[in-house]
């Protein structure tokens, strides 16, 4: 589409160009006849050069009205909206210091799911994606969005016990909730990876499920984690040396799988259970057969600016007007 990017320019301009024709036709109507006998003039008169007397004057007027245009800004504009077929996703993932366990060897839980939600995002090409971290409080690290660029570079920056090392899971679940509510997509979907109990916050996840439910987001839980005491890293200074050393404990696994499941079931979602990487990896793939829906990407525009065009010819016109008004056409015009 053409467009002026200062249009009321163009406006002041043909006024201006319209006041001057209206002035050269009025003096050509009241300008005299011959001031003194010229035979020579009359002998001219059928020549291509008399004929063509008028020509200065147009190419001064074509010139000017050029460099109105050029003034004006003329440009081309090109709006593009992709429309794109996806679902909104909200992935909720644990970070609590349980996380570090290193049941999934030789990575901890927290890596391994971070890895694998990673290339998750990375094949839903046409679906929004959000990121909500959390430990004894919920922090939204990624808004719904079409950046795939951007979350995948906040996640990998991601770390356990940046929310705590407790597990606000109710507080999680509504927070998510909160950003997929304002969403006009069909499907909304929810990806909550934990390993523990809710033990912080002050939302019940029932209570975080049932909003959940009311704004039509369906929740797929994962209980990350092995059965049976893990090790976990525990950074300690070591009271004969001084020295800061890495030192394993033993955890047993506390993971409410009822609760799990029943915030799944009320929203119409599944709980799953992974106990290593490769049922992690093979969770995911199926909640990658998700349905899909039409969603409007943010439309972009491309502006290439059309003014350099009419300037130069406008230039050129007038300069032409000028040699030849002041050589070939200067006697006839006097």
């Amino acid at each position: 589409m053409i467009e002026f990017g200062s249009p009321a320019w163009f406006v002041a301009g043909v006024l201006i160009l319209f006041r001057l024709l209206v002035a050269w036709l009025d003096r050509r109507k009241h300008r005299g006849s011959f001031l003194y006998s010229s035979l020579s003039l009359l002998e001219k008169r059928g020549t291509l050069r008399v004929r063509l007397r008028w020509l200065p004057f147009v190419l001064e007027t074509v010139g000017l009205a050029l460099l109105v245009v050029a003034i004006a800004r003329p440009r081309e504009v090109v709006s593009v909206t992709n429309e794109r077929a996806g679902i909104d996703i909200a992935i909720v993932l644990d970070a609590s210091g349980s996380m570090a366990a290193e049941d999934f060897r030789p990575r901890n839980r927290f890596a391994v799911a971070r890895s694998l939600i990673d290339r998750f995002i990375a094949q839903r090409a046409n679906d929004r994606i959000g990121i909500i971290t959390f430990g004894s409080r919920a922090a939204t690290r990624v808004p719904i969005t079409f950046d795939r660029r951007i979350a995948r570079e906040v996640l990998e920056n991601a770390r356990v016990g940046e929310n705590g090392d407790g597990t606000a899971l109710g507080h999680a679940i509504a927070t998510a909730v909160n950003r997929l509510r304002p969403s006009v997509a069909r499907s909304k979907v929810m990806i909550v990876l934990t390993d523990g109990v809710n033990n912080a916050g002050s939302i019940d996840p029932d209570t975080a499920a049932a909003l959940a439910r009311h704004h039509g987001v369906r929740i797929y839980s994962i209980g990350v984690g092995s059965q049976g005491p893990v090790p976990v890293p525990v950074r300690a200074q070591n009271r004969f040396t001084g020295e800061i050393e890495t030192v394993y404990h033993l955890i047993r696994a506390d993971l409410d799988d009822e609760m799990l499941t029943r915030i799944a079931n009320s929203t119409g979602g599944t709980y799953f259970r992974a106990t290593d990487e490769k049922a992690l990896e093979e969770i995911l793939e199926r909640i990658d057969q998700l349905e899909k829906t039409q969603l409007e990407a943010p439309r972009s525009e491309t502006v290439s600016e059309l003014y350099p065009t009419p300037l130069m010819a406008g230039i050129t016109l007038l300069m032409l007007s000028f040699i030849v008004g002041e050589t070939v056409w200067m006697r006839l015009s006097a």
